[in-house]
């Protein structure tokens, strides 16, 4: 009898520090989130001339206050951009570079709902990202002929962009610890020295781990 009252002691004393672990200074509760998030992107503006779409994906992880409804997390991820082809008469075909891209963001997200079951939410993020890009035929003097041929077989160039990333989504929890969810958001990337101005509407897909 005492090694069950000593068991059950033990048990109750596991649960309610559990309970009581993710809990600021205040006694507000506190979720962490952690996100597996496959996206597909369509090009704009300037990165829209050179690559027709593009397919990644991000990890986070997201802190989020229950009773104010208010996240913030840290992203980083990798996207791939399908580069475009063109043709001039009587020549072989342009063939541009595959980009690359490394994108590091921090964020903040505001959750619309009392209901723990379906969570939509808007979001911002500021982001920076690393890439590689092709812009040999992103204005129309580089798709000149010259003697017979483009004016730039290939224009490589690389560093880093800063920028912003507006969002809107929505969470649907399956139990206490597994969530679903869909995302479409923005990212504009301002021109930086040589690099040009980037933007992309993104899709993505949500799989949450949530550590409550």
């Amino acid at each position: 009898m005492k090694k069950i009252v000593v068991l059950l002691f033990i048990l109750s004393f596991s649960i309610c520090a559990s309970a009581q672990r993710h809990r600021l200074a205040n006694g507000e509760p506190y979720d962490i989130f952690l996100s597996v998030r496959p996206s597909f992107s369509l090009p704009q503006s300037d990165l829209a001339k050179n690559y027709e779409w593009g397919v990644g994906g991000n990890l986070l992880v997201e802190f989020q206050l229950q009773e104010k409804k208010v996240s913030m997390g840290l992203a980083v991820g990798y996207n791939y951009f399908y580069p475009k082809t063109y043709k001039i008469a009587f020549l072989p075909r342009k063939h541009l570079w595959a980009a690359n891209q490394i994108p590091l963001t921090v964020f903040c997200n505001y959750y619309f709902t009392k209901n723990e079951k379906l969570k939509p939410y808007i979001g911002l993020g500021l982001s920076t990202a690393w890439g590689k890009y092709d812009y040999s035929l992103s204005n129309e003097a580089n798709m000149e002929e010259v003697y017979g041929y483009y004016l730039r077989e290939y224009e490589g160039q690389s560093g880093w962009h800063f920028g912003i990333a507006p969002r809107c989504g929505f969470m649907f929890t399956l139990d206490h610890q597994n969530a679903f969810g869909f995302e479409v958001g923005y990212q504009y990337y301002l021109k930086n020295n040589i690099m040009e101005s980037m933007q992309t509407f993104t899709a993505a897909l949500n799989y949450t781990f949530i550590i409550d």
